[in-house]
């Protein structure tokens, strides 16, 4: 299930009050050394307000990294996904 591989929380607030979220994405492990292990991927989207289409780019990335492919759950077997969706 999707709910199982990602967290969410909240990164900081912008000037607006507004909440900027953090994802943190990965493979279930009861192994904190195996997570210790992961090397980090951060990813980032609209950085100005403009840049509407990536959105639309990382919400696929979003669907793809917390989907059940072979290729997303090897990549969250492997990595710590840190996704930032919105900045601003």
């Amino acid at each position: 299930a999707r709910n199982s591989c990602f967290r969410r929380a909240t990164l900081c607030k912008t000037l607006s009050g507004n909440s900027c979220d953090l994802l943190t994405i990965t493979e279930p492990t009861d192994s904190l050394a195996e997570l210790r292990k992961r090397e980090g991927v951060v990813l980032t989207a609209r950085v100005h307000p403009g840049e509407t289409n990536s959105s639309y780019i990382m919400h696929g990335i979003i669907d793809f990294l917390t989907g059940q492919s072979k290729e997303s759950q090897k990549l969250r077997s492997r990595y710590i996904f840190k996704v930032c969706p919105m900045l601003n």
